[in-house]
């Protein structure tokens, strides 16, 4: 297969952002923008502990004490990365293969990792900083990237991706004193407006039918919000003039893509989501506190459409109705009743 990379695109265009490059773990002393590795990136090499999409995420849906537990500079046992996957794998290097940059690329020749041989290539891979694949993931991998380009031509509004700088930082201070940071795919710069793009593979179908649910359940529009905040921040003079896209690619044949912008409804909730978890951060920031979950007892909120669900089948369904004048129900109140029958003396 032969395809331009996004990136060597990238290269033939004059930026408008000159990112100051960070090749080893180390402090940045300054917002601004940067190039540097993914392990840099996620070793945060802000001034100050600062707060990234997936952490952001962690604090509003979970606790503070799991962000801290995730978090490199808070906790030194914190673990960057689940489990290695092949799918994760294959995502890695369809997004190389994409953008043109990205960790260098170890190809295993093995059709699964099943032998220790393999098993140990991948291990070493890893340790070094680099990304394992299996040969026949990287076919995969590669399909994906020519299915990539060839579409996005096809999309009306897409020609800008090919010029976007890739695999760029950006490390600022919020106006609440906190740092943030994020690490953009592409960032498509024209001056007087600009676009963000985040590139998304794996087995979930890209069907637009699903992406609003799809973006609700894996918490995105806390991502596109965070990315709005921090770009607004260093260049202030793009607000209402940024876009933040997703580009969906389906890992299966025949590697279908779509081009994804969020709906006001779900940027602002985005934005809502990332002032609370700024807020959260903030605090625990200065007290020096993470707390986990509540230390009482909490009432589970039973959802209202599994009630609905079961009220729907009680008028539908005879034998349930005729079931509900079961003595134990009707028996009232329910602190009296007996824990066992009543029997009675003969």
């Amino acid at each position: 297969m032969t395809f331009e990379p996004i990136g060597a695109a990238a290269a033939r265009v004059v930026s408008k952002i000159a990112p100051i490059a960070l090749t080893e773990p180390g402090r940045v002393r300054e917002p601004g923008w940067y190039d540097m590795p993914a392990g840099v990136y996620h070793a945060d090499p802000a001034p100050e502990p600062s707060l990234s999409s997936s952490v952001a995420k962690v604090l509003i849906d979970r606790s503070p004490r799991h962000a801290w537990e995730m978090h490199p500079r808070l906790n030194p046992s914190a673990v960057a990365d689940g489990d290695p996957t092949r799918p994760k794998e294959i995502g890695t290097a369809a997004h190389k293969l994409i953008l043109g940059r990205g960790r260098d690329l170890v190809v295993i020749e093995a059709e699964d990792y099943k032998r220790q041989a393999a098993r140990d290539q991948r291990a070493e891979a890893y340790q070094l900083g680099r990304a394992p694949i299996l040969r026949c993931d990287l076919d995969t991998a590669e399909a994906i990237a020519v299915a990539a380009q060839r579409q996005l031509i096809e999309i009306p509004g897409c020609a800008g991706f090919a010029g976007a700088t890739t695999e760029l930082v950006a490390i600022c201070r919020d106006l609440t004193g906190a740092w943030l940071r994020i690490a953009i795919d592409a960032f498509e710069d024209h001056g007087t407006h600009a676009v963000i793009w985040d590139v998304k593979t794996g087995e979930q179908p890209a069907a637009p039918e699903g992406l609003g649910r799809r973006i609700a359940g894996m918490g995105m529009e806390v991502q596109a919000a965070l990315y709005e905040r921090a770009v607004l921040t260093l260049r202030p003079e793009l607000a209402g003039r940024l876009t933040f896209r997703w580009l969906f690619i389906e890992n299966d044949d025949p590697h279908m893509a779509v081009v994804s912008e969020l709906d006001n409804v779900g940027l602002g909730v985005g934005r809502k989501k990332v002032a609370a978890a700024i807020g959260a951060w903030n605090r625990c920031m200065a007290a020096g506190q993470w707390p986990g979950y509540p230390a009482s007892i909490v009432i589970a909120e039973y959802p209202p459409y599994a009630e609905a669900a079961w009220l729907a089948r009680e008028l539908t369904d005879g034998s349930i109705a005729a079931a509900l004048n079961d003595p134990f129900l009707n028996r009232s109140p329910w602190a009296a009743a007996p824990s066992r029958p009543i029997v009675e003396a003969c």
